[in-house]
């Protein structure tokens, strides 16, 4: 059994984040700064920096059944796996933040699932509140939040944090914050559960939980500070991605979707772009439509900076100790050059680069993909390649 399913994470964790909206790392929009607007002016945090990467342990429900103060989850489903947020660029007060979550999988290695992307300020992303603000917000109980200085353990640490709880008829929000560095420490949130008129607690068709608790925040040492963003990334430009879907089980034939993403550049400024995506996928016959940003201090984005990889040798530049995935550079000449990220197991994606720095080219191979009960294995590979 998967401790966590692509349905449950992309139901719960990112539910179609939005840029220019600040987010939690659930993908739930921050209340912080609809109560504290000061946030949205405040200075940044002075450990803030591009590269910088904070990890989350998840776990994540949802009910399909109603039931009463027993908080019987009935056949719902439930799951845990991890979420990573990434500094992509900070620019002009602005912060890019690239929003990952991870699963599980049958063979114990962790997987990549869709994420999302969100442009904040530099006062209060995804993952963080300025602490200079935090300092002055009183304890407090009053139209719905409550705010409490407490200490908070993590591990082997114990942080002199304060909480905020947003409680609503639709949903409750718990937010944990350490005074001194403003990093995130808890997140919580419970739509669909909690019914203020009464107090009681009722689960609905529509319940989603989940729980987000800080593990580590560390520093990605790119192989690359600086550079340029290419032309092609300015406002308003877009690109075209097509190609296929090919399903392979053991001992039947490949079975081969068309595909298609588009890509347009919504803002661009200096060191990130603002984009949004459609995604055509023939095998379900829809479309659907994310956001994402894509910045200079970025692995595995839609681009690169002009002339960062041509001085780099072959080999590996990142190691994740909680995912587990590697990414390498594997080869570079006066084509372009391709990187990989694998999480040594069954999952890797290859990503071609021109010259220019644009991305020409996404592979995925997931090996295997499933397994049936009969043992037999499936080999799920994906390949787009830019049209215009």
């Amino acid at each position: 059994m998967l401790f966590c399913s692509a349905f449950i994470l992309s139901m719960i964790l990112i539910p179609a984040p939005v840029l220019c909206t600040i987010n939690l790392p659930s993908g739930v929009e921050n209340p912080m700064p609809v109560r504290f607007p000061e946030l949205l002016t405040a200075p940044a945090p002075s450990w803030l920096s591009e590269g910088m990467r904070a990890t989350y342990s998840v776990m994540a429900s949802s009910s399909d059944t109603e039931h009463g103060e027993s908080l019987d989850y009935g056949s719902g489903d439930a799951g845990n796996g991890l979420s990573q947020l990434d500094v992509v660029a900070l620019d002009i007060g602005r912060a890019a933040i690239l929003n990952l979550p991870y699963a599980p999988d049958a063979q114990g290695a962790m997987r990549q699932l869709s994420g999302g992307g969100s442009d904040t300020p530099v006062g209060c992303g995804d993952f963080w509140c300025s602490p200079d603000v935090l300092a002055n917000i009183p304890d407090q109980a009053v139209d719905g939040l409550t705010v409490l200085r407490l200490p908070y353990a993590v591990e082997d640490k114990t942080y002199q944090a304060i909480r905020f709880d947003f409680n609503s008829d639709a949903v409750q929000i718990a937010l944990i914050y350490d005074l001194d560095t403003g990093v995130l420490l808890y997140h919580t949130f419970d739509y669909g559960s909690f019914n203020t008129n009464d107090q009681s607690r009722i689960l609905s068709s529509w319940s989603k939980h989940a729980i987000y608790k800080f593990i580590n925040l560390r520093q990605i040492e790119l192989p690359w500070k600086d550079g340029i963003m290419p032309s092609s990334f300015s406002s308003g430009q877009s690109m075209s991605y097509q190609g296929q879907t090919s399903i392979q089980v053991q001992g039947a034939a490949p079975v081969v979707t068309y595909m298609t993403l588009n890509v347009d550049v919504l803002s661009a400024q200096e060191r990130f772009a603002d984009l949004k995506t459609d995604t055509y996928d023939q095998s379900t016959g829809s479309t659907s439509t994310g956001s994402a940003v894509s910045g200079v201090a970025q692995l595995m984005g839609s681009w690169i900076p002009q002339g960062a990889a041509s001085s780099l040798s072959p080999g590996v530049i990142d190691s994740d100790p909680y995912t587990g995935m590697q990414v390498s550079l594997v080869k570079n000449d006066e084509d372009g050059a391709i990187f990989e990220k694998t999480n040594q197991k069954d999952f890797r994606e290859l990503f071609a680069y021109d010259q220019s720095g644009v991305l020409v080219e996404a592979y995925y191979e997931y090996n295997p993909d499933v397994v049936t009960s009969a043992g037999f294995g499936s080999v799920k590979v994906i390949d787009l390649q830019l049209v215009k």
